[in-house]
């Protein structure tokens, strides 16, 4: 045994063992390129330009220079969290690596500008989704919450309105609302009024005044002076809406690919499932 120890084999390979032992504890058995930090022409143009977006001018070369020391002073610590393990187990590192490779996998389908063809085939898919909404001229006399008026006065008040005996300004209650729309979609009129108020208008007959009405607010009369009815919407008419669908659709039909893809080569396992 004596003898063997002293064989300048056994010496190299205990010298060997003794550096890979001395790199594994201190971290430094990687490759040396990890070490290397470079900042390029093109790293000092975008510091530059985001010293320039947030402050409306050039940085000085102090400036620049603080900003490329700021620059290597990040990469450094962001390595050495890296090597010490810092991403793992970090929720908030998790989901902001998880939205970010979300971003990555949908630039394609964020990108892509589909063709008119295309929208009409998502159009004729969605049928029902895509239309224009009835709009009216109207006029309304807030009464109150509900309750507020009796049936024998509203009706005083709908004879009243319609013989042209009072004017709708001088009986209608304050209120922060429109006392006259023109032209107002059902949708504008929901997002005032309410959903069922405007579901209930559609039932209302037109040229005199009825109600009572209600609204989130309370009772109302109306006198709807024209209506124009829903129709199907032609492509121009909702081109934007109906792209947006389509790109989110494409999006999602995109990442959906891309985590199949990523899926199929890990070996999934969770407790409980077979």
């Amino acid at each position: 045994m004596p003898k063997i120890l002293k064989e300048p084999l056994i010496h190299f390979l205990g010298g060997a063992l003794l550096v890979f032992g001395f790199f594994w504890a201190t971290g430094t058995n990687r490759d040396p390129a990890d070490y290397t930090i470079s900042v390029d022409q093109s790293n000092i143009d975008r510091l530059r330009a985001g010293w320039i977006q947030n402050f409306r001018r050039p940085p000085t070369q102090q400036e620049l220079d603080a900003l490329i020391d700021q620059e290597i002073t990040e990469e450094i610590y962001y390595r050495e969290a890296l090597r010490l393990g810092l991403d793992r187990n970090d929720a908030v590192i998790r989901r902001r690596m998880f939205t970010k490779m979300r971003f990555l996998n949908n630039q394609d389908a964020a990108a892509n500008e589909p063709t008119d063809a295309e929208l009409q085939q998502w159009m004729d898919q969605n049928q029902g989704k895509y239309s224009l909404s009835a709009s009216y001229d109207l006029e309304q006399v807030y009464l109150g919450q509900g309750g507020a008026a009796s049936e024998t006065e509203i009706v005083k008040l709908l004879q009243d309105l319609n013989s042209g005996a009072v004017e709708a300004s001088d009986i209608s209650k304050p209120i922060s609302l429109p006392k006259n729309l023109i032209g107002a979609d059902t949708a504008n009129i929901a997002r005032q009024f309410g959903e069922q108020f405007s579901i209930d208008l559609d039932q209302l007959e037109t040229g005199q005044w009825v109600g009572p009405v209600s609204s989130g607010f309370g009772q109302h009369l109306i006198k709807i002076t024209s209506k124009t009815p829903g129709k199907p919407a032609a492509l121009d008419d909702v081109r934007q809406a109906v792209t947006n669908d389509w790109r989110a659709a494409q999006t999602a039909q995109q990442e959906e690919t891309a985590l199949e893809q990523y899926r199929s080569q890990y070996d999934v396992r969770v407790a409980g499932r077979e």
